[in-house]
């Protein structure tokens, strides 16, 4: 299959399973912080030379900015194919 050959159907596929893979990565990611919470911040802040307060809050804004993106670049474009599909 070329580039010049892909149909709304071909991109939708591609994106739904884009999503599914980047929700069950954050998902995986929550979980991993909220269960061993005090041994992934005591890793990265001796990893990161940062107190474990400062990881927190990397942390946090990391999975709410990586949610965003995958909201933004995965699920809307999505639905919005699937809408006019």
């Amino acid at each position: 299959m070329s580039l010049s050959s892909l149909t709304v159907a071909d991109i939708t596929h591609f994106l739904g399973w884009c999503t599914l893979i980047n929700l069950v990565i954050l998902a995986v990611t929550t979980l991993v912080v909220v269960f061993f919470k005090t041994k992934v911040f005591n890793f990265y802040a001796g990893l990161l030379d940062l107190d474990s307060s400062q990881v927190s809050h990397l942390f946090f804004r990391f999975l709410v900015q990586y949610e965003v993106a995958v909201l933004m670049l995965n699920l809307v474009p999505y639905l919005v194919l699937k809408i006019i599909g």
